[in-house]
């Protein structure tokens, strides 16, 4: 399971450098008061297990509920539920059975990567090859598969996908969790967290209280979250430990995907986080362009954008532009139920040009269009102006209206002159006409 908020350093597209920033890593998007017992996260869906035994799929073609009665949620790159002796694949519409096993713990990582803990030990199931090992214990699998830890009582191994034992290490203490990378990161009693080497030397070790309280720990990019539950969630750099932040959340259970964070709580609530190097800020004209490198199935929850002439909420997942009647440097806040980025944004000019003719340029930043009459036009572009003496257009970026802008419309006063001109020419011609005509 896995990991929560901290410290933010926004990577944006064409912003201006981050002056300050007082907020969290991670921006919390949505709360789901789901009576959860169990939370897990992949790429393509989230899935929770509530306290009434329904099994809840959230993924990009909707929510779905299954009534399981009970069982044990596992994720690895995919999620499966244990319920009896079954492993099941849990996919956007159903449950797959994978195998089953008398008396067995599943862990899988993977259809092809699974490793079953039973009465002889760990058993290894890898791309279609088996490997026993006489170990038994909690295991985890590593993000990319390549290697999975066991906590056996006190000792702690980390194993290869083919079943090589790394290293082996006698921790001398009560583990309550442990994730293998590059580094293989532990959490022991005593609110001691340890990141253990390819040698198994102890790269570094940061005690985060003098309780002991059970912890459990997810990493995502250079973050490590260390869950001590009921009592706080520590983010610590996973390079040398140090702790970065600290939030007060009564969290039991963890899980994290590439810039997802899910956090179960003591009430059963989830709050899912979102990076904030997964939202994107593009300084445009007349506003900003925010993006969200998330998942596809995450479309709940909003957050809200503030800059110095107002505030709006906007939704998660799609593209949103803000107008801002502003240019240059802009104090911009986006704030979540938890966790806010603040930065300054360069707010680039829009310049409109419309003559009386109805020819329309626009020179700017976004993708624009303009609106004359109800009739939507991408410029440049010559409109129909109409007949009234002033013709107005509404000014869109990116679908959102950021200005409006009169002209006089030639088209009137040319039909008065035309016309002017024809009565004249009308008055000269029977004027020649009277004097051509000669008495008989």
């Amino acid at each position: 399971m896995k990991g929560l908020p901290l410290l933010l350093l926004l990577a944006s597209f064409t912003i201006l450098p981050m002056l300050h920033s007082d907020a969290l890593p991670l921006i919390e998007v949505w709360v789901e008061d789901a009576s959860a017992k169990q939370v897990a996260l992949s790429s393509k869906l989230m899935a929770y297990l509530s306290e009434n035994g329904t099994l809840v799929i959230t993924s990009d073609r909707g929510r779905l509920a299954i009534r399981v009665g009970g069982g044990r949620l596992i994720a690895g790159r995919d999620i499966f539920l244990q319920k009896g002796d079954a492993l099941y694949l849990v996919t956007a519409t159903d449950l797959e059975r994978v195998m089953e096993c008398g008396r067995c713990f599943f862990y899988p990582y993977s259809k092809d990567r699974i490793a079953v803990v039973d009465s002889k030990g760990l058993l290894l199931v890898s791309d279609g090859e088996k490997r026993r090992l006489r170990v038994k214990g909690t295991v985890r699998w590593s993000d990319d598969g390549r290697r999975l830890s066991v906590i056996s009582g006190d000792e702690l191994l980390v194993v290869n996908a083919s079943g090589s034992v790394v290293w082996r290490k006698d921790m001398n203490t009560q583990l309550f969790d442990a994730e293998p990378d590059d580094l293989t990161y532990v959490c022991m009693k005593g609110c001691e967290v340890y990141a253990i080497n390819e040698r198994s030397f102890v790269a570094w070790t940061n005690r985060l209280c003098k309780c002991c309280i059970p912890g459990k720990l997810d990493k995502s990019g250079s973050l490590l979250f260390v869950l001590v539950q009921g009592k706080e969630l520590a983010v610590l750099n996973t390079s040398d430990g140090r702790r970065i932040q600290s939030l007060s959340l009564e969290g039991y259970e963890i899980d994290a995907i590439p810039g997802i964070i899910a956090v179960r709580d003591g009430e059963g609530r989830i709050h899912v986080m979102v990076d904030a190097s997964r939202v994107h800020i593009k300084g445009e004209s007349s506003g900003v362009l925010i993006s969200w490198d998330v998942p596809s199935w995450l479309k709940y929850g909003e957050i809200t954008v503030e800059h110095p002439w107002g505030k709006v909420a906007i939704p998660v997942g799609p593209d949103s532009f803000v107008p801002i009647p502003a240019k240059g440097d802009v104090n911009v806040t986006l704030r979540g139920a938890s966790g806010e980025i603040s930065l300054i944004v360069k707010v680039r000019p829009l310049n409109v040009t419309a003559t009386p003719f109805g020819d329309i340029r626009i020179s700017g930043d976004g993708i624009f269009e303009v609106e004359v009459d109800g009739r939507r036009y991408v410029p440049p572009i010559r409109v129909d102006t109409g007949w009234l003496p002033t013709y107005t257009l509404k000014i869109y970026n990116h679908g959102v209206l950021v200005a409006e802008r009169t002209s006089f419309n030639a088209r009137p006063l040319l039909i008065i002159v035309i016309s002017i001109i024809a009565v004249l020419l009308w008055k000269l011609s029977s004027r020649s006409s009277s004097q051509g005509k000669t008495p008989d």
